[in-house]
């Protein structure tokens, strides 16, 4: 091979491995950008404060529905500074409990593993019309469906003991 073509061919690999350093990175303060796991359950950002998976645990198939469900939710505080959920709303009646006070850390998920609120008095089918008011963040309202306690859901921690939200 002749110089010429070594010379060329080394050229065209360094001006390929260059173009790969160059190449930008993600940004990865946004944690939806960085994973976004399929779902079935209600899913909304207000402020750089994210709510993911959102879904009330019913009965086993087949069982009616207890009459306390409880409230399974990611959320993630994708801000500098911490916020607090203080409330959730239901809309055509039905009462939230929250499991405790939840402080939101900044770039910290809460609610990974146990329930963070118990819901009583809505009809256990279909979605519930639900408002999570944030310290900080303002309101999301989200359409929360009601999972039958079947597969995967069947081995979930049960509903806390709850306090008065």
């Amino acid at each position: 091979m002749s110089s010429s073509r070594v010379i060329v061919a080394t050229s065209f690999c360094l001006a390929l491995a260059c173009g790969a350093c160059g190449s930008e990175r993600p940004d990865y303060s946004d944690v939806t950008h960085v994973h976004q796991p399929a779902n079935e359950g209600a899913n909304a950002s207000q402020r750089n404060l994210h709510l993911r998976n959102a879904f009330l645990l019913g009965g086993e198939p087949g069982q009616p529905a207890p009459g306390e469900l409880p409230l399974y939710a990611v959320i993630i505080n994708d801000q500098p500074q911490p916020d607090r959920l203080e409330r959730i709303g239901v809309e055509g009646g039905g009462s939230v409990r929250l499991a405790a006070p939840l402080d939101l850390p900044p770039r910290q998920p809460i609610g990974t593993d146990r329930p963070v609120a118990t819901v009583t008095g809505v009809r256990a089918t279909g979605w519930v019309p639900m408002t999570f008011t944030f310290k900080n963040a303002g309101s999301v309202r989200v359409l929360v469906p009601i999972k039958e306690k079947a597969g995967y859901l069947s081995s979930l921690t049960p509903a806390p003991s709850a306090v008065a939200s």
